[in-house]
């Protein structure tokens, strides 16, 4: 039966919440446009991290700690950072990142047109954000589908500040996925970045649902389920302890090899553990399919 914790039910609800009033500040402000405002909050964010208060679920800053050899002399700046990749632990420059947005756009570019682009579990829409503003399609809609009512609220504001963007985000439920009453043309590509992390189980018409969203769909997922395909490495193993005791997915590859027997869904590629997480022992894997019978 899908299922999500509580406990991360509400800190997302309410970290949503405070990094929407970070950003509504500046939007408010008139003078940054929808890129500048996200990348206002992204450097925030490398330096500081966001934390809640289990007794009064309040939300608040804290400044990330580096050990003083790994950091610049003159200034509380990080220098290098671990993750892995393939199963191995890697050192790289802090600075350094994999985006997944650009992956997106290749995609797109290869396989396209589409009629829509769509992520289901948005946030604040920062990926289609980054897609739009870094090479994507200007003239196709970008939908976002998203669990906390502060994230489609801030989204969707945030839109404003780029108004030759066509967006339009919605409330989205991974543990009950309904995309009825949505019009993504006939064919459309879909995506999620861990965002299916935090429920501990899918449904089993997770796929169904999504693939016959359009009459063409293409999934592309980020995910962290490598460990449930493969035990690549040590990495692997400290990754599947570390989803069990949060009481994240355990079970997205599951439903996506039920769904690709049942030829629900064509897979098409299979990439484990290849996306330089920020936290090496949370690899993301990704997983891109097509729509096969309805």
């Amino acid at each position: 039966m899908a299922h999500q914790e509580l406990f991360w039910q509400k800190f997302y609800e309410n970290a949503w919440a405070f990094r929407a009033d970070f950003m509504r500040s500046l939007l408010n402000k008139g003078k940054l446009n929808t890129y500048q405002i996200i990348h206002k909050l992204s450097n925030m964010e490398r330096l500081y991290e966001l934390s809640m208060t289990t007794a009064d679920e309040s939300v608040q800053w804290n400044a990330r700690e580096f050990k003083d050899d790994n950091k610049l002399d003159f200034a509380n700046i990080p220098i290098a950072t671990n993750t892995s990749a393939y199963g191995n632990l890697l050192t790289v420059p802090y600075h350094f990142s994999y985006n997944f947005s650009d992956l997106l756009i290749d995609i797109y570019d290869k396989t396209g047109p589409y009629d829509s682009i769509v992520e289901l579990g948005c946030g604040y829409g920062r990926n289609l954000f980054e897609i739009f503003y870094r090479g994507g399609p200007l003239d196709v809609p970008y939908f976002g589908g998203e669990f906390t009512s502060s994230g489609v609220q801030i989204a969707t504001e945030l839109a404003t500040a780029t108004p030759n963007m066509k967006t339009k985000f919605f409330n989205f439920n991974h543990l009950e996925p309904d995309l009825s009453g949505l019009d993504f043309g006939k064919k459309a590509l879909v995506f999620t970045c861990h965002s299916i992390e935090q429920v501990r189980e899918i449904s089993d018409d997770w796929f169904k649902v999504v693939a016959s969203a359009a009459d063409e769909v293409v999934g592309v997922h980020l995910e962290p389920f490598g460990f449930q395909v493969k035990h690549l490495s040590e990495i692997s193993q400290k990754h599947q302890k570390f989803m069990e005791k949060n009481h994240w997915n355990l079970n997205f590859a599951q439903v996506l090899v039920k769904a690709s027997n049942s030829g629900i869904i064509i897979l098409d590629d299979n990439l484990l553990e290849n996306s330089l997480p920020e936290d090496p022992i949370n690899p993301g894997s990704i997983a891109i399919w097509h729509s096969g019978n309805k």
